[in-house]
């Protein structure tokens, strides 16, 4: 039975002002908008306010209470109007949206924990931020098996890049041209590189580096609520992913045209690569790497680690025995599957904190860099770009399997054999 809806202004405008925050924060977190507006109408509800509406875009929310003749509208800005979120900030936000699903929470003590959450600093500080920065790039660098010297160069330029990145964290505003600036200082490092008897492959050893720069996860989040009918805010957010992509192309190749004389051979393939068994290595450094660089909690980096491994593991055997983008529906399904089994069976962290490092690890951010830089420079004539599409469809088709099998077959509310307390 839902509580008795509150005649009080004070509590209902209290409310609202939550709502409208935690709305704020699960968007900079980047949940889905059908995920954002279900959690927020179960707020309303378990406080007394049945009769709220809500309706969330990527970059802004309405909330509206109507009753009788009475009624009240208010607007929230979205993601761009605030910094980027940590994981444990993120987990905090879900936490909290959950909590408040629950009853748990008055809107109050909501509002505090959000604005706590926003003044918690780094666990590891700017020492930390740099060192995971480091370590989750080589982790990349190592996936992709380049040789020794290789990996040595891809760490040299995330040095720079974790440098550049602890100037401008501070500083929101230079978010929109950071992409450019970053990715043009690493090609241009690379270009002149190449004049000195360089000879690894330029964009292998340039995306470990730009990592957190790849839209990813925004890209997969837009199909998926395309998929759901969400229509403005999954374009929206597509054609967001596409420009960040763009961005770093367009850094990427002035870069290299600055610096290039025209007479350097850019190599396409490593003629000397690290040993085959390295790549797991790599998914364990990364795993640990982004745990330090995001300032996750503790506790939830073994289960970033075992989400990892499923998305690499479910990609990469996959792909011994079909070819091409699909391999990533396997990754993403099993990423999916057991990110919700150790939030609810394991009583984890959400999980939307244990699957992105997943999204890193699968192909649409490094994979649509390398098919807008070669489109632009005229390498390659847009087949490339299909590919990327189709492998989003796959990630995203994954993801939305994965939750079936797992509401269907996996979650302890369907299943008598899978008893524990109710999440």
């Amino acid at each position: 039975m839902s509580p008795a809806s509150t005649n009080d202004p004070h509590e209902r405008a209290t409310l609202l002002r939550f709502l409208g925050k935690l709305g704020q924060a699960e968007l900079n977190a980047g949940n889905a908008v059908s995920l954002v507006e279900r959690d927020l109408a179960m707020i309303a509800r378990a406080n007394g306010e049945p009769d709220v509406q809500v309706f969330v875009l990527p970059t802004v929310l309405f909330l509206k209470w109507e009753k009788g003749d009475e009624h009240q509208v208010d607007m929230a800005h979205g993601a761009y109007r605030v910094g980027p979120l940590r994981f444990d900030q993120i987990e905090e936000v879900l936490t909290i949206a959950r909590s408040a699903r629950k009853g748990e929470l008055t809107p109050q003590e909501g509002l505090d924990r959000l604005s706590e959450m926003w003044r918690t600093p780094h666990y590891y500080g700017d020492v930390g931020y740099v060192c995971g920065y480091l370590m989750t790039t080589l982790g990349v660098a190592i996936m992709l098996r380049p040789s020794w010297k290789g990996l040595l160069i891809t760490g040299l330029m995330a040095f720079v890049c974790a440098l550049i990145l602890v100037v401008a964290r501070r500083r929101p505003s230079w978010s929109v041209v950071l992409p450019v600036v970053v990715s043009f200082v690493l090609s241009a490092g690379v270009a002149l590189g190449y004049r000195y008897g360089l000879k690894e492959p330029a964009l292998n050893i340039l995306i470990p580096p730009l990592i957190t720069f790849l839209p990813g996860m925004m890209l997969t989040v837009s199909v998926i609520e395309l998929a759901y009918n969400s229509i403005i805010s999954g374009a929206s957010r597509m054609v967001a992913g596409f420009t960040r992509l763009v961005l770093l192309a367009f850094g990427i190749i002035g870069g290299f045209k600055t610096f290039d004389d025209g007479s350097t051979h850019f190599a396409t393939q490593f003629t000397d690569r690290i040993p085959t068994f390295w790549p797991w290595l790599g998914v364990v450094l990364f795993a640990f790497g982004l745990h330090i660089y995001q300032s996750s909690k503790r506790r939830s980096f073994i289960f970033m680690l075992i989400t990892a491994f499923m998305a690499y593991g479910g990609q990469t055997l996959s792909g011994l025995f079909i070819n091409g983008a699909s391999t990533a529906f396997f990754g993403a399904a099993l990423m999916t599957m057991t990110a919700l089994v150790i939030e609810f069976r394991f009583n984890g962290p959400p999980a939307i904190v244990t699957f992105l490092p997943g999204f890193w690890l699968l192909t649409p951010g490094s994979f649509g860099l390398m098919s807008v830089t070669g489109i632009a420079s005229g390498l390659d004539t847009g087949g490339s770009v299909l590919a990327l599409l189709f492998a989003l469809s796959g990630i995203a088709t994954g993801c939305l399997i994965g939750a079936f099998v797992y509401n269907a077959l996996l979650h302890p509310r369907k299943a008598s054999w899978w008893r524990v307390q109710d999440a």
